[in-house]
């Protein structure tokens, strides 16, 4: 059995592990959470956002409607979080979350994240998030730079790193 790279951290005073799992296929994964995107620009930087300036960096991306796909998902959420077109979208794989007591009793104990790559097709001008009212900051980094912006322990490097390996290899 492959031994996949986990992390953990405390959230309200419970213990939250992650699990990175490469994937290209998500079928298998239940509950889906969220979907997020390594979003990669012509110089082969990740865009990273963050909604008010004393916030951390991440990723964009967001939660799935109701019989919406992981593309759909992805591609609505850019545009309303970042004001982003993407194009040649890829499941790059699945964090698998598990959080024993969460508060959140829809997401369950164990829920998975999806995580795609894709190229920025168009940045357009910045508009206010339908769910907030907000403007999200946004910038490209450099691809090896990323886990300085992003700190999410040995997934993350793993995450990045398989990334960074599947947007060299496309097409």
């Amino acid at each position: 059995m492959k031994k996949y790279p986990k992390s953990s951290y405390v959230s309200n005073g419970q213990k939250v592990t992650m699990s990175w799992i490469e994937t290209d296929s998500v079928e298998r994964f239940k509950p889906i959470t969220q979907v997020y995107g390594i979003c990669f620009n012509k110089k082969g930087e990740i865009l990273i956002c963050r909604e008010e300036t004393d916030n951390k960096w991440q990723l964009p991306g967001g939660k799935p409607e109701i019989g919406e796909s992981v593309e759909n998902t992805l591609s609505r959420e850019l545009l309303e979080e970042v004001d982003i077109k993407v194009r040649n979208i890829k499941v790059l794989g699945v964090q698998r979350v598990e959080f024993p007591d969460n508060p959140n009793k829809q997401e369950g104990s164990v829920f998975y994240q999806v995580r795609c790559i894709c190229e920025v097709e168009e940045i357009l001008p910045q508009s206010p998030d339908p769910a907030s009212g907000k403007t999200w900051e946004r910038k490209f980094v450099p691809a090896d730079k990323i886990t300085e912006y992003i700190k999410w322990g040995e997934v993350g490097e793993v995450m990045f790193k398989d990334a960074r390996d599947l947007w060299r290899k496309r097409d």
